[in-house]
């Protein structure tokens, strides 16, 4: 399901359609002095914008797909972790200052925030959201390390069970890195795609909202207040993020 804030950008894109048709239902009395509210350039403005959304869609759905799969792997981390440390313990000649060593580990393994990231449609403020969250992943596997090396060299630690094994971990390590990386792959075309669609809606000088804004004020100018079209123009919004 596509986000609230994909939802308002594709709302502007589909905006600027309706009232394409509706100039051309105005016809010739729309004769702007200024060039940049022609309808050949709204039009323009209008199938720029709409492939640069269609572009963020389609990187959308492979980012989505890696995040989710990462998420499968890493969400059942802590329950795992917490039926491995009985393993750990039930070990014969574990110590408690080895014991503390494993909890020191499986705390940084966890990765609990105490504030969740939030989505932010601001650039900038995305990127450093994304940053943080990849970050927090890389060190979770890098700590997957520690944890294998405190198993690897605790004399004693042999489990049946497969899932307690040391091997079984050194897997789940190799399918972190796979599966952070994957969204590490999937995120820069998709960052990229963002910041095209960003650029022509609100950031370049003559982006989508405020042209379509200003070729409204001169419908305004040529039209009856009181007239069916003022009215239906008048509805059409345009709104910066």
């Amino acid at each position: 399901m596509a986000s609230s804030s994909e939802v308002g950008h594709a709302k502007n894109i589909a905006n600027l359609n309706l009232l394409n048709t509706n100039i051309v239902a105005v016809g010739a009395i729309y004769n702007p002095s200024n060039p940049k509210l022609f309808l050949t350039n709204l039009q323009s403005i209008y199938t720029n914008s709409f492939a640069n959304q269609k572009s963020v869609n389609e990187s959308l759905a492979p980012y989505s797909v890696a995040v989710n799969d990462r998420e499968i792997i890493f969400k059942p981390l802590n329950r795992e972790l917490t039926k491995l440390r009985k393993a750990y313990k039930a070990t014969e000649g574990v110590t408690q200052v080895q014991l503390e060593d494993f909890m020191t580990i499986v705390r940084k393994l966890k990765g609990i925030r105490k504030t969740p990231i939030k989505e932010s449609t601001n650039p900038e403020e995305a990127q450093v959201n994304y940053s943080t969250s990849q970050m927090s992943f890389d060190q979770r596997t890098n700590n997957m390390d520690l944890l294998i090396s405190l198993l690897q060299n605790t004399p004693n630690y042999n489990p049946n069970e497969t899932e307690y094994k040391t091997a079984t971990y050194q897997d789940k390590k190799a399918q972190m890195l796979l599966k952070t990386q994957a969204v590490a792959d999937t995120y820069v075309p998709l960052n990229n795609a963002r910041s095209a669609r960003n650029n022509s809606l609100y950031s370049s000088d003559d982006n989508l909202v405020d042209i379509a804004n200003k070729a409204k004020d001169y419908l305004f100018t040529i039209l009856d207040a009181n007239s069916a079209q003022y009215k239906a123009i008048s509805k059409i919004k345009f709104k910066k993020r």
